[in-house]
């Protein structure tokens, strides 16, 4: 298989307490080395000061940005990448390095454009108070970095729901899309 790079985006308000248990998952393929290169990148609007130890602990690239919707930060930290693989591994979905590499693979294989990664199923009671805070959905998103261009990146006046609509933007386009179960192992 021929080298290619993915770049993997978390979002540091979105991830809040539970960034650096996702970059403790991420973590491992951006330090393994092969025919697949892996750049770890953490967007923060939020000014904390804790952030840049965090982001060097992981061996992550800490893009700071003034406070805007989300869909702009991502466009701004994906106009600075190269991967040609996108990873937004979602809010608490990413709990195996394995298959997101495996899953990245695929999408740079061309075995498809791209892949959701299914929001954790939370109880009622977390769903409910997501919900009322107005949380981002967890939903996490692979796709090819050419598919990201042609549709135009994400919509930047859009927060929350950024990802989403890229989601449906993608599904009116016609690309492949499938679902990924990132927690069940390969099978062999």
């Amino acid at each position: 298989m021929a080298t290619f790079t993915a770049c993997i985006l978390i979002d540091a308000r979105s991830a809040g307490a539970r960034l650096p248990r996702q970059l403790a998952v991420v973590a491992p393929l951006a330090q393994a080395s092969g025919d697949v290169t892996f750049t770890l990148w953490v967007l923060d609007d939020t000014g904390d000061t804790r952030l840049p130890r965090i982001a060097q602990r992981f061996g992550a690239r800490l893009v700071s940005a003034t406070p805007l919707p989300l869909g702009q930060r991502l466009n701004e930290a994906i106009a600075l990448s190269n991967g040609g693989v996108l990873l937004f591994p979602g809010i608490g979905n990413a709990t195996r390095a394995e298959a997101l590499a495996r899953l990245a693979a695929e999408v740079a294989a061309g075995k498809l454009d791209a892949a959701t990664l299914p929001t954790r199923h939370a109880g009622w009671l977390a769903r409910l108070l997501a919900r009322l805070r107005r949380l981002p959905s967890g939903d996490g998103l692979c796709l090819s970095r050419s598919w990201f261009e042609r549709i135009g990146g994400c919509d930047p006046e859009l927060d929350e729901r950024a990802l989403g609509e890229l989601l449906e933007r993608l599904q009116a386009c016609g690309v492949r899309i499938r679902p990924a179960r990132v927690d069940s192992p390969s099978k062999a």
